[in-house]
């Protein structure tokens, strides 16, 4: 993604050898926590039942980016990385989460049902109707009925749905649990059956293959799934506003757009279009924030933009808006490159530089692949499919 390190934690039996194959668990943290499942020790991974019969990645996600964009790239990395090295048993690949990663995993299970056999979520939740897409995917849900962080009514919508559909769900609802409903899940010690047991009942009917990258969306977001440049003019006629631009810039490559929503690893790429190479351009998303009047590469591609200035007005998807107040993000497929995406945050004024990029990139929900706003009174004019 940005050439930065990132960590996993791999648990591999001692009795290891490759003369087998291993089923893989895939375990996903909560908020504030990381690879090693902290806070409160939460998943101490040689205590908590993961015995002689898996393999155990636990991987970072990149901190609160909720398993999406960057933090999703990093997961598919860590399991592409395992499996080269290990004898997986593909057909034998499983999925659990926690809080924050119990949400991933409902997703997760949603976006690509023939990926895991089983799936384990805890304390999670998601849209109801995306469980239609997984209704062969066998789960087991386990969440606390006072949980004062996730309400239990997110998971007993979700069970609720895939019971309808006549899905295979197994729900433990914890009459006395709070937020910490993995303990019970988790416990080695628990009475019945552990999760391991309960996974390996359960194998996809083929192997998957594997999966490079997070599925594309028509969304604007779409663009931090994959490795990513962010690019502002060098310059500018106006005072301080190339300033401005390269501040705007580096807050996207933090990711940092509130308390839950921030890169805790790592930041993306941020280049001048001066710097941005030919190279660059090939092998990368891209990102210009600024003006066709000031950013020398939007310029070059202008007339292929969905979103222009002409003449010192605003033209978005053909058509010329009156006035001085809009600002506009577009994703489309990128000139320079029929695999990669480029993306452009425009504005009409200097002073709507700053939290341009929180308009769109941190909105909720996410804008679609061409969004305008009007920035005097904040309301999305036109958002969606372009």
């Amino acid at each position: 993604m940005d050439d930065s390190p990132q960590p996993f934690a791999l648990w591999v039996p001692p009795g290891y050898s490759p003369k087998k194959s291993w089923p893989l668990v895939v375990a996903l943290h909560g908020s504030d926590a990381d690879h090693r499942m902290i806070p409160e020790e939460c998943f101490r991974i040689h205590e908590r039942g993961f015995d002689e019969r898996v393999i155990l990645l636990s991987p970072f996600g990149r901190g609160d980016v909720d398993w999406r964009w960057m933090g999703e790239a990093d997961l598919w990395d860590a399991v592409n990385w395992v499996r080269k090295r290990y004898r997986v048993d593909l057909r034998r690949q499983y999925l659990t989460g926690l809080s924050l990663g119990g949400y991933a995993a409902w997703r997760m299970a949603a976006e690509r049902p023939l990926y895991w056999a089983a799936i384990a979520p805890v304390c999670g939740g998601g849209p109801v109707a995306a469980v239609a897409a997984m209704k062969r995917v066998p789960v087991w849900c386990v969440h606390g009925r006072h949980d004062p962080v996730v309400p239990v009514q997110r998971s007993r919508e979700l069970v609720s749905e895939l019971r309808r559909l006549k899905g295979k769900v197994r729900y433990d609802e914890l009459g006395d649990g709070g937020h910490d409903a993995w303990r019970s899940l988790y416990d080695p010690q628990r009475e019945g059956d552990s999760l391991v047991d309960w996974f390996l009942q359960f194998r996809c009917g083929a192997a998957p293959a594997p999966v490079k990258k997070p599925l594309r969306k028509e969304l604007f977001n779409d663009l931090f799934g994959e490795r990513v440049i962010v690019c502002c003019p060098a310059s500018t006629l106006i005072p301080r506003e190339a300033d401005q631009l390269r501040q705007e810039a580096e807050r996207i490559a933090r990711f940092q757009f509130g308390e839950d929503l921030r890169i805790r690893s790592g930041k993306l790429l941020v280049k001048s279009d001066e710097e941005l190479t030919e190279a660059d351009a090939k092998s990368a998303n891209l990102l210009f924030i600024g003006r066709t009047d000031n950013h020398s590469w939007m310029r070059r591609v202008e007339k292929r933009l969905k979103v222009r200035h002409v003449d010192g007005r605003l033209v978005f998807q053909r058509e010329t808006m009156l006035g001085k107040t809009w600002a506009a993000a577009t994703v489309q497929r990128s000139p320079w490159s029929r695999s990669r995406l480029l993306g452009i945050l425009t504005y009409q004024q200097r002073g709507q530089i700053a939290g341009l990029a929180a308009r769109f990139i941190g909105a909720e929900p996410a804008v679609g692949d061409s969004t305008l706003v009007d920035t005097k009174n904040g309301k999305m004019v036109r958002g969606g499919g372009g």
